[in-house]
């Protein structure tokens, strides 16, 4: 039913936004080159006849209407990607949503609930340290203070990089929607790890996201020589760093977790010169569940490690939580109609959970039904320019996306 040779060549179109050699993208949050993108899959988006409203901070909306004034069946993702990433995180879905839908309005089918695409702004967390960003403002989990408040590494804050990206930002209250503002969305996503790949399986039917716990922790300690400082004498902030990763690692493998991961993903030493003992580091903390309890039990155990050892290391310290989710399980009754495409359609499925965040985490608090649909990708590997799809899958994945919608759409 869907054009699979448009949907390829719109996908290697869009690659072309923050393209690089020889492979990946970095297309960062309210960069240049994701405006070329969304430039790019507007005139798309207006060739299909859909209206175009954007929000607060940014997210686009295109919407067909159905015959009736009901809430829409939606579905989307994202177009910013992580420094040097691959080209299908987000941007997949974004594409294979705007297929799925596309192909319903040409082949005349009718539906009484409008049909609408979402693109997501600032889903990476790469750049402000904040993940699923839009998603949040349009749940009404981040307020204004809080977006002005958190600063990439050049110091520019969401606040500013949306302001000089076009968005209305100062009327942020705006962006937010209410319970069953939209019937249902579903996100198709790659796994971005290697189950699907490993069981040679085209779709997976995701019944759960986990959700991450986040940290900035800053370690302050005493610069000093190198050379004329005593080992007993020093203030080593790196050498505590090291003992809480160390630390952190030890309790995310524990073995009464199941799902459990934990990751520090950056440690910055000050000043960071060979000769110096390093008087502040810098860490970011990230703590990930599909199990609440689990994720708030580790969160305490690692909070408890850091101040003990810091305390024992006679050191000081700041923890700034940059956010706190919480996992979710999807609807059963759309994991059991995704289900039942698929099989209407021969295709090869497996049900699992999502190890990584998405914005369809956070779509429960304002749509009626929220489901996923993952496709596999190489090796299991993502956030990496060697991403990579096998498009049989993908054209498999959006079949089941469009009858999926359409169903939906006439419910």
């Amino acid at each position: 039913m869907i054009n699979n040779k448009r949907l390829e060549h719109e996908m290697e179109e869009v690659s072309k936004f923050g393209a690089l050699k020889p492979r990946g993208i970095n297309r960062l949050a309210y960069s240049k080159e994701e405006k070329e993108a969304r430039a790019y899959l507007k005139s798309l988006m207006l060739d299909l006849g859909m209206q175009i409203r954007e929000d607060a901070v940014g997210n686009i909306f295109g919407r067909l209407e159905g015959r009736e004034d009901l809430a829409p069946v939606a579905s989307g993702s994202h177009l910013d990607s992580v420094p040097y990433g691959g080209c299908f995180d987000g941007t997949l879905g974004v594409f294979t949503a705007l297929e799925a839908i596309r192909v319903i309005k040409e082949k005349g089918f009718s539906h009484k609930r409008p049909l609408e695409l979402i693109i997501f702004s600032c889903e990476e967390s790469s750049r402000f340290n904040m993940a699923t960003m839009g998603s949040k403002v349009m749940t009404g989990k981040l307020d204004l203070d809080k977006i002005k408040s958190l600063k990439d590494k050049n110091g520019i804050s969401i606040y500013e990089a949306a302001k000089d990206f076009g968005c209305d930002v100062d009327n942020l209250d705006s962006a937010k929607l209410k319970k069953d503002d939209i019937y249902a969305y579903v996100e198709l996503h790659i796994e971005q790890g290697p189950v699907l790949e490993n069981k040679q399986i085209p779709v997976g039917i995701v019944t759960g996201i986990a959700a991450p716990i986040r940290y900035e922790l800053i370690i302050k300690g005493r610069a000093d020589h190198s050379g004329a400082t005593p080992m007993n004498m020093r203030k080593d902030a790196l050498v505590t760093a090291a003992k809480i990763i160390v630390g952190i690692e030890d309790i995310a493998s524990q073995k009464i977790w199941k799902t459990l991961v934990a990751t520090v993903g950056f440690a910055n030493a000050v000043p960071g010169v060979l000769n110096v003992i390093p008087g502040e580091v810098k860490l970011g903390i990230d703590i990930r569940d599909i199990d609440k309890n689990n994720l708030e039990k580790a969160d305490e155990l690692i909070i408890e490690l850091i101040e003990n050892l810091v305390k024992k290391d006679d050191l000081k310290y700041e923890l700034k939580q940059l956010s706190k989710d919480y996992p979710i399980k999807l609807d059963e009754e759309l994991v059991d109609l995704i289900e039942q495409e698929a099989i209407d359609l021969g295709v090869e499925y497996i049900k699992l959970p999502s190890g990584a965040g998405h914005d369809a985490m956070h779509m429960p608090e304002i749509s009626t039904l929220t489901g996923m649909i993952f496709v596999p990708c190489k090796e299991g590997i993502s956030h990496n320019i060697a991403e990579e799809v096998n498009m049989n899958d993908v054209f498999q994945a959006t079949e089941v996306l469009s009858k999926t919608l359409l169903t939906l759409a006439n419910k």
